[in-house]
């Protein structure tokens, strides 16, 4: 389910217009009002860990205050329930963004300023700490003593888990960030992204009429088509005309039938990458004999690339080990 989450976000959200909606609904006042947000760029790169890419993305963001330009860093964490050490994790992306900057700036003597935000949604809340000093294995006192020479980071939190539907409505946004925010919300209910799209209406009619509407929706309809398990694709298109109105049927037909098709496929590459899985058991088997369940497991788990790579080495390798190993 997570790269639904990660499409959806980063397809309203590295649009600078509806990313500066967000941001300035979080940051304190005193520093949005210091932002020029007509200079928001939307800078390449992600910075977060490989191993948690299932379960964060990133967007940077540039801007300027005063004669100076600025980071503004927005992390999208959608675990089920908040992580312990995501102060330290935070940290260590914005070093990331300093040493990439410095690689562009050789001759850079000063950082530019990071603000970090972390928009997160769970079905506990966020109950981690949000500051760095929080997680500090020190008494308060020590602490208090070190003062300044104790490195500190606060995050800017938009825990979206737990706002009502009125509040994400409300907000000074535009109607797909909204809308957006909404659905990843209530990701986790298909009731409620079903049933409770009536109040929202005005803002998808409003999304329609802005330039590349359309498509935006498509997006949004696909993502609830994605994430909730509990309607068939027929059923729930039913469920959301009733809702929505017959003007949306021509955008939900096909947001079902783009995922019926992507399953499709899915199923088609699932269904070769296990017969080469059988036929690669096999000649295994041929070639040193009965196989233990660990080189079962492996060759189970393996992907694609991985399988090729073996096939071509089952009749050259003097050993399973040797097989492995050249592929390490």
């Amino acid at each position: 389910m997570a790269s639904f989450h990660d499409a959806l976000f980063k397809s309203t959200f590295s649009q600078v217009e509806h990313a500066a909606g967000e941001l300035r609904a979080v940051l304190p006042a005193a520093v949005s009002a210091r932002i020029d947000w007509t200079t928001l760029t939307l800078t390449p790169g992600s910075f977060v860990d490989e191993a948690l890419r299932e379960r964060q993305t990133d967007l940077l963001f540039s801007a300027n205050i005063g004669e100076r330009a600025a980071m503004l860093y927005l992390l999208f964490e959608h675990q089920s329930t908040a992580p312990d050490l995501m102060a330290f994790r935070l940290l260590r992306y914005m070093v990331r963004i300093w040493e990439g900057y410095l690689r562009d700036h050789k001759d850079a003597k000063l950082l530019p300023v990071i603000v970090p935000v972390v928009l997160h949604h769970s079905v506990t809340g966020w109950t981690a700490a949000t500051a760095l000093e929080d997680l500090y294995d020190a008494d308060p006192g020590f602490l208090e003593a070190l003062g300044p020479h104790a490195a500190r980071l606060r995050i800017v939190l938009d825990d979206i888990s737990m706002e009502s539907d009125d509040s994400l409505r409300a907000r000074a946004m535009s109607a797909l960030g909204r809308l957006s925010l909404w659905c990843l919300r209530h990701a986790r209910e298909a009731d409620e992204l079903v049933g409770g799209i009536g109040p929202w209406l005005s803002l998808v009619r409003e999304v329609r009429r802005d330039p590349g509407g359309a498509a935006a929706l498509a997006t949004l309809w696909r993502y609830i088509f994605s994430v909730q398990k509990t309607y068939d694709p027929e059923e729930l298109v039913a469920l959301l005309v009733s809702a929505a109105g017959e003007e949306d049927m021509a955008e939900l037909l096909s947001a079902a039938d783009k995922l019926h098709e992507r399953g499709r496929k899915e199923g088609v590459k699932e269904g070769e990458r296990q017969g080469q899985q059988r036929a690669l058991l096999r000649q295994l088997s041929a070639r040193f004999g009965a196989l233990s369940e660990t080189v079962t497991a492996r060759i189970q788990a393996s992907d694609v690339a991985e399988l090729d790579r073996w096939t071509d080495r089952v009749l050259t390798a003097g050993s399973l080990d040797e097989l492995f190993a050249a592929s390490s």
